[in-house]
């Protein structure tokens, strides 16, 4: 009997934290746009993710530790310093997006570059997501398959609505052009 009272508990307490706390933390933490925050809300898919950052323009930078691409654009201190600076002044959020499985290596370098913004590891839920949404057709080995390309950035104007599915890397000048135009509309 108390095995299956613990099994009733886990499932109404995972139950009640993915319907009604998915975004306790991120916005518990949303005033403060400065410094490296982790989210650790697994049940989330993107949505969910991105519905904790409610009136808020976020720029999304998927990445991972295996990816040189990535590494070479999170590595670019003088771009990804300057547009913290201008998300921070504009509040902005900057959500990183790591597609690794590895928790030590994605803290590391985080720490490392110091990358300040909301950090989360990738779930089954958001990778599914990811693909089905902005995955890109392609051959490989006679099937044709949907593969997801990083480094991947997108743009969440304050409806939650994605204003830009190709955005570019950090310090982009069409990166600024697009969310200072999205801020300019907003304030309308």
């Amino acid at each position: 009997m108390l095995n299956n009272n613990c099994r009733l508990f886990a499932i109404l307490l995972f139950i009640t934290r993915l319907f009604f706390n998915t975004g306790a933390l991120a916005q518990n933490h949303c005033p403060n746009l400065s410094g490296i925050h982790y989210l650790t809300d697994t049940a989330a898919n993107f949505d969910q993710l991105v519905h904790q950052f409610k009136n808020k323009i976020v720029y999304v930078d998927m990445w991972a530790t295996w990816c040189h691409p990535c590494r070479q654009e999170l590595q670019k201190t003088k771009n990804v310093k300057a547009f913290e600076k201008f998300a921070t002044e504009n509040n902005i959020v900057i959500l990183y997006i790591c597609c690794d499985d590895d928790d030590k290596k994605w803290k590391s370098f985080i720490s490392a570059n110091k990358l300040n913004g909301y950090h989360i590891l990738i779930n089954k839920h958001m990778e599914q997501d990811f693909h089905t949404t902005y995955g890109e057709w392609q051959n490989r080995k006679g099937s044709i398959k949907k593969s997801l390309y990083l480094p991947r950035h997108l743009i969440i104007d304050k409806n939650r609505s994605v204003a830009d599915s190709s955005a570019r890397e950090q310090g982009n000048p069409l990166v600024y052009a697009k969310l200072k135009k999205l801020l300019k509309d907003s304030a309308k």
